[in-house]
């Protein structure tokens, strides 16, 4: 069958390719894309930054649609089934139909044509990973600090925790007020005078920080926030070198832990988990995905994206 995938054909420049696709082999499914989200990743590609092979090459890892075929052996789906996808081992995912393992695709509530850019849950599996890899006990004191869209997938995730209580920093008020709709009890704008007060304020209290600014100044202030003996989630991808005072470091015993779903040797355990955490309403994603374009209009979404203008937060392409 010939389809169209979507391609980085080099910097700053996407195109539409007609590919082939087979039908889906033993263990996999076949999915028609309804639509797909643009990651932070994704708009770094289209700057030329991060590459993992040489343009041009397809991309893509955010999927959502329905399964139109299972493969030999598969039986947790069925078709007509509504699915999310995560990262593909058997091809990009920024195409009209993709084949995928069946255990990196998570069932989806039966929603309406519509509602598909909403519903794109790769982003949520990371968090549901992250969390997974930090202890988050009993009534914790937890600091977040980058509240942009994954920021308050954190904030979604850790209100329906058992923590005790969750203050946010940004530099940024909008992302803030929904830091604060979504659960935070505290919010605080970082590079303002009372801002600076509450990070002083709550210097050394903090059992987690999450660090999601993937900035040197955002990791500084995680470092600031937590106790001794308490524990730093690297969450963002900090792209370069980042320094770390190694003083307070050593004398407050602080771990500082990688929870990049990379570090998740069984990530594809997470859709399950994701997928019940969908059904429950936690993922609330209507006014964090501020673009849906068709993917013909990919060009313009990246170039959006890549200076985040127009508000954007969360881009998604429909298929």
């Amino acid at each position: 069958m010939k389809i169209d995938a979507l391609y980085m054909s080099r910097e700053k420049q996407t195109e539409i390719r007609t590919i082939s696709i087979d039908p889906p082999v033993a263990g996999a499914i076949q999915v028609k894309v309804a639509a797909c989200g643009v990651c932070a990743w994704d708009s770094f590609l289209f700057r030329g930054r991060d590459l993992l092979s040489p343009f041009p090459f397809a991309f893509g890892h955010e999927a959502v649609g329905i399964v139109t075929a299972v493969g030999e052996g598969v039986t947790k789906f069925a078709e007509g089934d509504k699915v999310f996808c995560i990262e593909n081992t058997l091809m990009p995912e920024m195409a009209q139909f993709i084949n995928i393992p069946a255990e990196r695709a998570g069932h989806l509530p039966d929603i309406s044509e519509e509602e598909f850019p909403y519903y794109v849950e790769e982003p949520a599996a990371c968090v549901v990973s992250g969390m997974d890899m930090v202890p988050a006990r009993p009534g914790d004191s937890m600091a977040l600090v980058g509240a942009g869209y994954m920021g308050i997938l954190n904030v979604q995730l850790y209100h329906h925790s058992p923590i005790g209580k969750l203050v946010c920093f940004d530099i940024d008020e909008r992302r803030l007020a929904l830091a604060k709709k979504y659960g935070a009890d505290e919010v605080y704008l970082s590079n303002t005078e009372e801002g600076q007060e509450a990070l002083n304020r709550y210097a050394d209290s903090m059992d987690l920080v999450v660090e999601c600014s993937g900035s040197q100044p955002g990791l500084d202030s995680a470092m600031s926030l937590v106790k001794q003996g308490g524990n730093v989630s690297n969450f963002a991808w900090h792209r370069g070198i980042r320094t770390v005072n190694g003083t307070p470091w050593h004398l407050k015993g602080v771990a500082i832990v990688n929870t990049s779903d990379g570090r998740n040797l069984h990530f594809p355990d997470e859709v399950d988990r994701t997928a019940a955490l969908v059904r429950r309403g936690v993922f609330e994603q209507h006014e964090l995905v501020t673009h849906v374009m068709p993917y013909t209009d990919a060009q313009k979404m990246f170039e959006i994206a890549d200076v985040k203008a127009e508000g954007y937060i969360k881009g998604v392409l429909t298929f």
